[in-house]
């Protein structure tokens, strides 16, 4: 017989949140967890996405407090979107209860969060760089929180808040409850377990993460240059109810949005990290009550959402990495309810999608594409009406003014020290590293003990000294020009 939640030893003020929202048999991680948590054992949680995991933790935790004037619990997880998803989540279940609890995370002026803390919290929920900026402000005063979780800790880990991480754990209590809840293990989560953690309880529902038997996987093959008149013709013939079309770059979001919206006839919202807070919490609150029904957006902006109602994940960009193809997947078939995911794979991707294969079987799908009425794709902004565009250069000037725009340099770098050394994670290192813009880094190669990395030559100067000066920690690379160093675009290569 299948447990309900009432059989659990939780709080008066829980188990009615619970009933109000009709939530009465828990699932297989919270059935495991809740007895844990509430008996006070630290623990490693590892399940798949969209099993339950917020309230696994979160039921007994606010269970176990009473209402005091300083913070006694800290929830910290890599996301803004995730931080407040979180939040609402609890706050769902303990309406009934005098428990207060406050999101912190960045984009957002200090003013209110300061004002929150000081009025008194007992849960907060926050990003790391946004918790540290605020103990070293003595806004955040940890030294009575008892309960740690660390939430999506690969994922933090992935994104480079070790660091930060340890920067709280310094700040906490040395007697404390710890949970650490992950998809994955790498290495770094099981020295961080050992040091921190006492003998904690693990809880693995899965041995490898895959994705939720409720979603079916798809995929149709493209030219390069076809994938948004194959995305076009697929949004026709799916008809989703709501969807997520996940792509690699920040600056592809906004423009695929245009476009899809010339296109389609409708609008269409976007998501990505160089959004100010604001318009991210209105973005999504539109997609969420339906007023838009399609939002392009990347990775890590998508980290961790929960959209009811979302039927379709399209993948426009391939990823490089099989575990954000299962994350960006699982966005979709959530709460036992089926879900489609599409992926548009082109020539240039057949080897990381081939990998993802061997772990997601996944149905070969075939579309006719119509024919084409503009000119091939880019994601590079509209052009400039005729009449506003400066007068055509002489054609040796305008082929010497070409081959400057596509000369390329490649510089060989030792690996840094990345939890997932992927092709993507390294690309966001490099940009916060060296400050040179993502689009200028053309391409990355990845080696065994090193990278081949190119690099736009207008920002290869800036680039090599980034890499190479005293910001650079001794265990991180150093970059050299790869004997190789003059690299042309295809068109620069073609001219005589």
């Amino acid at each position: 017989m299948q447990p309900e939640f009432n059989q659990f030893n939780l709080s008066p003020a829980v188990k009615k949140g619970l009933e109000s929202l009709g939530f009465k048999t828990p699932t297989p991680i919270q059935q495991h967890a809740i007895p844990l948590v509430l008996e006070g054992r630290d623990a490693i949680l590892q399940a798949k996405t969209g099993s339950g995991k917020t309230l696994a933790f979160g039921l007994p935790i606010l269970s176990m407090l009473t209402p005091k004037s300083k913070p006694q619990a800290l929830i910290v997880l890599p996301t803004r979107e995730l931080a407040i998803q979180v939040r609402e989540a609890l706050a769902s279940v303990s309406a009934q209860s005098p428990l207060r609890m406050v999101a912190i995370y960045g984009g957002v002026g200090l003013g209110p969060q300061e004002k929150a803390l000081h009025d008194g919290v007992d849960v907060v929920i926050g990003t790391p760089g946004r918790l540290k900026d605020l103990i070293n402000r003595q806004s955040l005063d940890l030294s009575r929180a008892h309960l740690l979780v660390l939430d999506e800790a690969d994922e933090m880990l992935d994104m480079g808040f070790r660091r930060d991480i340890e920067f709280l754990l310094g700040k906490l209590p040395a007697r404390k409850q710890t949970l650490i809840l992950s998809a994955t293990m790498p290495e770094a989560i099981k020295v961080i377990a050992h040091k921190y953690l006492d003998n904690p309880a693990i809880v693995g529902l899965v041995e490898a993460e895959s994705t939720p038997s409720e979603i079916s996987h798809h995929y149709v093959r493209v030219p390069s240059d076809r994938r948004l008149d194959a995305l076009t013709t697929l949004i026709r013939s799916e008809s989703p109810d709501r969807s997520i079309i996940f792509t690699r770059m920040k600056h592809e979001t906004k423009r695929l949005a245009q476009k899809l919206e010339r296109i389609m006839g409708y609008e269409v919202g976007f998501l990505n990290g160089n959004m100010s807070q604001n318009a991210r919490n209105r973005m999504m609150e539109r997609f969420r009550s339906g007023e838009i029904h399609t939002l392009i957006a990347t990775d890590v902006a998508a980290r961790g959402l929960d959209i009811e109602g979302l039927t379709h994940v399209f993948h426009f960009a391939v990823p490089t990495v099989v575990e954000n193809y299962i994350h960006r997947s699982g966005r979709t078939g959530r709460a036992g309810k089926e879900g489609k995911t599409i992926c548009l794979v082109t020539p240039d991707d057949t080897d990381a999608f081939r990998a993802i294969l061997k772990r997601v079987p996944s149905v070969e799908i075939s579309i006719t594409l119509p024919e084409r009425t503009e000119p091939p794709e880019t994601l590079d902004g509209p052009r400039e009406p005729r009449e506003s565009r400066r007068p055509a250069s002489p054609p040796r000037a305008r082929q010497a003014e070409t081959r400057q725009a596509e000369d390329w340099k490649k510089f060989k770098l030792s690996l840094p020290k990345l939890q997932d050394p992927s092709e993507e994670n390294l690309r966001r290192w490099l940009v916060q590293r060296t400050g040179v813009p993502a689009n200028a880094i053309r391409s990355i190669a990845l080696h065994p003990d090193h990278a081949v990395v190119e690099v736009a030559a207008r920002n290869s100067d800036r680039f090599k000294q980034a890499i190479q000066g005293p910001r650079t920690p001794q265990n991180h690379s150093s970059a050299t020009p790869s004997k190789d160093t003059q690299a042309r675009g295809p068109r620069a290569q073609g001219r005589r």
